[in-house]
């Protein structure tokens, strides 16, 4: 699993933020365990048949956790080239006292921001990859060839 906001929490300025992006690679037969992991006392999780349908369609849906209101978006990873590439380039990171989770490379999550950037204009995703910017180390030639191969270099000349 790859922890979007955990990564942004990890590679870029700290914030507090009431909700975690994961990025699963299950099969739809694998619905059933995500309904017995996330339970439904403890969380709100839609009925097994639409966490199936969501899984085929490599879609998303979300879970929110009833005591404390944190949003949880499942996002079921996409068959594509960068995605399988970004999957394979996580990285184990401390997430919470005794815990850890994989996380996505800073360089893959300001590639995943540049897109969303593209897609909607929001800012917010150039504050994020500048914090990331600002405090880690990158690989710039794995940058350069996924900027250039899903052509957001525009969106990256705005940074």
């Amino acid at each position: 699993m790859v922890v979007g906001s955990v990564a942004s929490m990890i590679y870029g300025e700290p914030r507090l933020t009431k909700d975690i992006d994961l990025v699963i690679d299950l099969l739809p037969s694998g619905a059933s365990r995500l309904t017995r992991i996330f339970l439904f006392d403890e969380f709100y999780c839609p009925p097994e048949e639409a966490i199936a349908a969501e899984l085929a369609e490599r879609g998303q849906f979300n879970l929110i956790h009833q005591s404390t209101g944190i949003k949880i978006d499942i996002i079921v990873r996409k068959d594509t080239e960068h995605a399988r590439e970004e999957f394979e380039r996580r990285r184990r990171k401390p997430f919470w006292e005794n815990y850890e989770a994989f996380v996505a490379s800073p360089e893959d999550v300001i590639i995943k921001k540049l897109q969303y950037f593209r897609e909607g204009g929001s800012e917010k995703h150039l504050r994020d990859i500048r914090g990331i910017l600002a405090h880690c180390e990158l690989d710039r030639s794995y940058m350069e060839f996924w900027i250039d191969r899903l052509r957001i270099g525009d969106e990256w000349k705005r940074i």
